[in-house]
């Protein structure tokens, strides 16, 4: 068995921490907490960039690892959509969809996880979605800054993070249904 404490793990733990700073830092955004909130929120998506990385180059990608990991993701991502929803101009059907998508693959994924115990890897359109919608809430904090206007760069994008969205979800119920099969013939 792999060490489960390992580095990438460390990393994704890390991530953890952030979720409430970015969460608190959002709500309370002000012109001098601004530059915290702007490095913070990168900051966690270096980490989840570099926690990746490390596990695979150094082959230490670890059951933990693929629970931390999208764990942190989600939670991240709920904090920020759920913050820019109060605080700005974030749209609230997208929160919705944004967070029921995740609450949707966290319970399949959970099922997956107590039938078989298997814990499935996260597949590239997940992960493109992941950055996508990264990049459009980091948009709207960046936007949070009283002289920034980005409405047009938002309203171009979120389309595409949709688009993103639901094609990522298609996927996963695709991955679902099949797994969900071999258990069942198993």
């Amino acid at each position: 068995m792999k060490q489960q404490f390992n580095i990438p793990n460390l990393l994704s733990a890390l991530r953890l921490l952030t979720v409430p700073s970015i969460f608190l830092l959002i709500i309370n955004s002000t012109r001098r907490n601004y530059p915290y909130l702007i490095v913070v929120y990168a900051l966690s998506f270096v980490l989840d960039f570099f926690d990746g990385y490390i596990a695979r180059k150094l082959n230490q990608e670890t059951d933990l690892g693929k629970i931390l990991d999208p764990v942190a993701d989600k939670l991240m991502i709920f904090s920020s959509v759920i913050g820019l929803s109060i605080r700005s101009d974030f749209p609230f059907w997208l929160a919705v969809v944004v967070v029921g998508r995740d609450l949707v693959i966290l319970a399949a994924g959970s099922v997956i996880l107590r039938g078989k115990k298997f814990i499935p890897s996260s597949m590239l359109i997940g992960k493109i979605t992941f950055a996508m919608l990264g990049s459009l809430l980091m948009i709207y904090i960046i936007d949070l800054h009283e002289t920034m206007n980005l409405l047009v760069l938002k309203r171009w994008l979120i389309p595409i993070v949709l688009t993103f969205l639901i094609w990522s979800l298609s996927d996963y119920y695709d991955v679902y249904k099949d797994l969900t099969k071999r258990v069942k013939h198993a």
